[in-house]
Parts: C-alpha cells; structure tokens; sequence
C-alpha cells in the first residue's frame, strides 16, 4: 500500500523559503542526535543556494531545490556526551548550534497518561528537586491538528533540570532516567501526546482509509471550514460558549450561606461524591453546599488545608465564611481541589465548610471521575468530611442541548498524526513509546486491527520495518468488581493489547495492572511505568539480554481430573505471591458461570480448582475493570490478565 502519496519528501514547504538559511524548530541547541544511523540535516534557503553543515569532523554540502528546499546527509556517529557546535552556513548567513549531543531519540505518544507530567506524580518534589540530567533531552511537541500531512515542526528542546523536568513527560522521563545514566548514552525525547486523544487520530489517513473496521467517509476537519486547529476550536468553542449557562456571580444575600452563623435547617440534604444532576438537582446552575467538621482546641487559629478531591465544574470554597480559592477544570479534572487555610481561620469545634459550584452543563458537583475522600486537615489532625451535605440551589435553569454539536478534536481521524507525527518523519530515532487506550477501550475489536495498523504505518515511513515499538496495558481501575462473573470492559482492551505483543514483531509490553488507581484514571506511579518500559529497551538494545522484561503472560491451561493447570511466559526462576493466597482465578464448567477459585504454584505453574466446579473447563485470570490480583514472576513483575473462555 502506498503511504501518503501527498508527503513532502524534504520536510518544509516553499512557502517558508526565505532568503537566508533556515532551520526547522527541531534543530536547535540542546538537541540530540541519533547515533549510529546516518544523519540528515534539512531546512529551506533561496532557491539554488549552496548550505554547508559542519558537525562532529564531518562536513557536507547541498544547494537549495526551486522550492527552496536542501538537504544534506553526515555519516553515522557512535554515542557521545560531548557537547558539540553544528554550523549551518548560507550565502550570507551561518546559523550556531550549541550543546548537541549523540545519544538515542525516542518518540514518545499517546493520550493522557504520556502527557502526565513530571509535577503530577507520587513524590513530585523529591523526583523534581532529582532531575538533574545533562544527557536526557526532551523536545515537547506543541498541540496540533491538522486535515493534511504537514512538515513544520512545532516545538522546543529541553534540558533535563529540575526546573525543565517539572513539565516533561513523566512516563518517558523515567524510561529516560533508566538509561542514560547507567549507560552512558544521551537519550532524546520527542513527547508528541495528547490527552483524551484516540487512537485513530495518530494514524495516517491512507491507512485509515484501507482499514474496513471503520465508517467511511471518515469523519475529519473541512479545510475550507476549519484550516486549522485553532479556527476548529474557535467555533467549537462559541458553539460551546452560546449553550453554557453562564454564572451572573454570588447573589449578595446568599454571601452568608458561607458564614458559621448562618441557618440551614431547611436546607435539603445531598450525599457526595455524585452529581448534583445523579442526585435529582436536574439544573444547569449553582448550588451551594454546606457541612461541618470538628478540630481540637490545638488546631484553633493554626494554618491547616481543605482537600475537596475533585469538583466540576466551577467551585468557590469558603472555611468558616472566609473565601479560600476559586477552581475551574481547566481540561485537568484529575489534579485534586486542595486550599490552604491560612492561620486565623480555624477555630476549636465545629468549623463550616461552604462550597459554591456552578454546573455550566452536563455534569458537576462533588463528581467522580475519580472520588478521593474529603477532609478537613490541621496538623497531625486529619477529619473525614461528612458523606451528606447540606445544599441550596442559588440559581438555574432546566439543561440545555448544543444547537451544533461538533466532535472532540482530538479523536479526529488522522489528525494528530498530520501535525504531530508527519513533521518528524525524517529524522532517525531508536524507537517509539505508547501510553493509550483508555478512549478506545469501548472498541476493542476495532482495536485489534487498529493498533497494529499504526505500528506498521509508523515504521514504514521511518522505513524500519524494525523500529522497536514498546507500550503500556492498561492497568487497574475502577470499583473492584464483587462476582466472578462481572466482565470489565478494559480486560478485554488488555486482550486486544496482548494480542499486539504476540503477533508484531520487535514490539514490548509494560503490565500496569498492579500500580493503578481505582479512582484514579491518571495513576500517579509513572516511575513504575518508565522502569517497566526501560526493560524491554535494556535488553533490546542497551546489552543486557538476560534481565526480565515482562509480567506473566498466559501461555496455555491444560484440565487435570476437577483442576486446571495454567503455565505462563516471562515466568524466569518462577512464580511467587507475596499474600497467604493467590487472588484474582476464576473457573467455570461448560455453562461459563464463573466462581471464585482456590489457586497454588506448582513449580512454573498455577494448579486453579473450584469445589464447586467438579468438570471445569474455562480459567480466567485478573478478568475485571480492577481486579484483585497478585501472582507475579520472580522479577516481581505481574501477572497480565487473560481467559480461556473466547
């Protein structure tokens, strides 16, 4: 099949030629370049115009096409930490690169949980105040979306410092820090992630359009209505903006809604967390809440914090009838509504706690996605909040629909890939990382396909078809589930996942299923995620063939009498469970009812049986939204989910 007849060979249109010599924004100081594979240099100039770049002893020479584009290629360099100039020189011009070094490029995407940063992690301030790393680089590729492949590349090289770190990508930063360090080889990010984007938007639109899975025409943005991506959220943005309710601000009477004194007997009650929508306040609107949580004397006029977990939309949070803070989602729904109490504010007993929230549409409120307990905090002194409060609709109106309903941006087929992976298709790298799932796992079908529709597009137009390609499962999440029964939609996106590892070549697979959140789809321990990368990259290409890369993965289940024997890949010296018990084995006879089953390792298997089940013939493993699961490999990596019962 052939890849988009449309590609520019030489990376920038002519439309950028400028007289003197010019460069794309990806090569800049602080770069990295890939070792080991020739290196091309390109940019635009005056059409016919000799450039000669100078790097590392080597020097090579071009002259400019009509269209003003040049390119010229140096010889493969091995790794180097040395800091060196590159030279770029015009007719009348000569551009200085400083600080670049020779190491490996890794092209980081996905949605969210790669573009989850540095700052949002467990331990963030000590990880932080850590990141002091001359040779790892980070180019953060801008936002973008685009109906046609473009060239320019949009974005800047980082340093690794403490400073620079806080907004890194956290996944590859910790895949980054595994190696670099201990290897002695400069790595380079190329962090090209959005959050809530799909899967199919990363992918070129021929091979999207060669994949009979999806609806064709394929949905996609009308240049001759939205040229790009700010004009398309321009009008989705009125379109947005002329349906919302909009907030008139505090009625002055209802100022003391927030004070201790105020009486809220005939206030009606509401349990939190929910929406106010889930909850029979069918508005779009502000509602007030009020509760209250009791301190010691020793908290009396001490500075102390209110942690509201998440709130949606719009909140206003008073303690004690003082304004603490203002917080709007800002598209960040995952970062916890956390005040400070400043000192003077909390007194001995019963302190009042007030929130203003306005739900402009759909839903808000004290919301999951992710519940987190609320507390009063002072000290060593941490009170849960109430689960009922008291609430008082301020004001509203009955929920309105969108007169135009335009999709989410960053599902539109091909879109990112066109501004955000096209760009850099020139450049050589060592690999790719992938972090996503979470907003196709509704299609795991489709994602059968999909996925390594993308592997394979992605390599062939770096044009190796071996580029290693390793990428994160989905891990837990959720309300753990009560039935053996209960079949969670993300175990089977896993399974689609897996089937990706099997079946393609040179790809990795990071099992996360014990280091999510149930009420987190963010988790925060991304240092797990980039070691568990790393692996699969040390043995691939770092040197060291004999360390473990991967959890448990099923291999094969074998019926003994009224048991099952289960073996695994990736099981290296063995099985372990560091519980009294293996948790998490299902079995069921031909009728599929699937029960709780009783399970013990037998050297490098799991013998699983059931008294119930005196003829079983399915097994599954870890089945659930968020399972409870805990069978790992020596390695202590876990055991991946998995059924027999397809």
């Amino acid at each position: 099949m052939k890849l988009f007849s449309t590609l520019l060979l030489l990376g920038l249109s002519a439309a950028t030629v400028r007289s003197d010599v010019k460069l794309p924004a990806f090569f800049a100081d602080d770069m990295v370049i890939q070792r080991n594979k020739p290196i091309p240099i390109y940019g635009t100039a005056k059409p016919g115009t000799t450039v000669t770049v100078a790097f590392a002893d080597q020097t090579a020479t071009g002259v400019s096409d009509q269209t003003g584009n040049w390119k010229v290629t140096l010889a493969p360099l091995p790794a180097s930490n040395e800091p060196r100039e590159m030279t770029v020189t015009g007719k009348a011009k000569q551009l200085v690169l400083k600080n670049i070094l020779v190491g490996d490029i890794w092209l980081a995407s996905g949605q969210s949980n790669m573009a989850m940063q540095v700052h949002e992690v467990f331990n963030a301030k000590q990880e932080l105040e850590d990141a002091n790393y001359p040779n790892i680089r980070f180019f953060q590729v801008k936002l973008g979306i685009s109906s046609t492949p473009q060239t320019k590349a949009n974005g800047s090289w980082k340093t690794c410092t403490p400073t620079n770190a806080r907004n890194f990508s956290a996944a590859a930063y910790f895949f980054a820090r595994e190696i670099a360090p201990k290897y002695n080889i400069p790595i380079g990010i190329i962090n090209s992630s959005v959050g809530s984007s799909a899967a199919e938007s990363w992918v070129p639109m021929d091979v999207l359009r060669a994949n009979p899975d999806f609806p064709q025409p394929l949905p996609q943005l009308k240049p001759e209505e939205y040229p790009d991506l700010k004009t398309y959220n321009e009008v989705r943005m009125k379109n947005y903006n002329d349906g919302i309710y909009k907030d008139p601000g505090i009625k002055p009477e209802c100022l003391e809604w927030a004070k201790p004194d105020f009486d809220d007997s005939d206030w009606k009650t509401m349990e939190v967390p929910a929406s106010i929508k889930q909850r029979g306040v069918n508005i779009d609107g502000t509602v007030w809440f009020r509760a209250t949580a009791d301190l010691p004397k020793e908290c009396a006029g001490k500075q102390g914090s209110l942690n509201l977990s998440f709130v949606q939309q719009r909140s206003i949070a008073y303690v004690n009838g003082v304004e603490l803070g203002r917080k709007s989602n800002d598209g960040r729904d995952w970062v916890p509504h956390n005040y400070t109490i400043p000192k003077g504010i909390l007194k001995e007993g019963a302190n009042t706690i007030a929130v203003r929230i306005t739900v402009e549409i759909g839903h808000g409120g004290f919301y999951p996605p992710y519940p987190r307990p609320l507390t009063l905090a002072c000290g060593k002194h941490h009170v849960l909040l109430p689960k009922t409060w008291k609430y008082q609709v301020e004001a509203g109106r009955q929920p309105q629909k969108l007169e135009r309903e335009l999709p989410n941006c960053y599902g539109l087929p091909g879109g990112h890939f066109n501004d955000m992976i096209n760009p850099y298709i020139q450049s050589p790298l060592a690999g790719f990382l992938w972090y996503q799932g979470e907003s196709n796992a509704g299609r795991c079908a489709q994602h059968d396909k999909l996925f390594p529709a993308l592997i394979n597009s992605w390599r062939k137009l770096w044009n190796d078809d071996t580029l290693p390609f390793y990428f994160v499962q989905l891990p837990n999440y959720q309300n753990r589930q009560a039935a053996a029964n209960e079949h969670g939609g993300w175990a089977l996106f896993r399974e689609s996942q897996e089937k990706t590892l099997a079946n393609v070549p040179n790809t990795g697979m990071a099992i996360t299923i014990d280091i999510g959140e149930h009420n987190n789809v963010h988790p925060r321990n991304k240092q797990d995620v980039g070691k568990r990368l790393a692996l699969w990259a040390i043995r691939d290409i770092y040197g060291d063939k004999n360390i473990p890369v991967c959890g448990l993965i099923f291999k094969n289940a074998t019926v003994e009498g009224n048991k099952i024997r289960v073996s695994f890949n990736y099981a290296y010296e063995g099985l372990k469970c560091d519980d009294d018990q293996i948790k998490g084995f299902a079995i069921a006879a031909e009728d599929r009812k699937f029960v709780w089953a009783n399970a013990k390792i037998d050297g490098l298997d799991v013998i699983v049986w059931a008294d119930e089940i005196q003829q079983p013939k399915f097994v599954r493993y870890a089945w659930a939204n968020n399972p409870e699961c805990n069978l790992k490999n020596s390695a202590n990596l876990p055991a991946g989910s998995f059924r027999t019962d397809k």
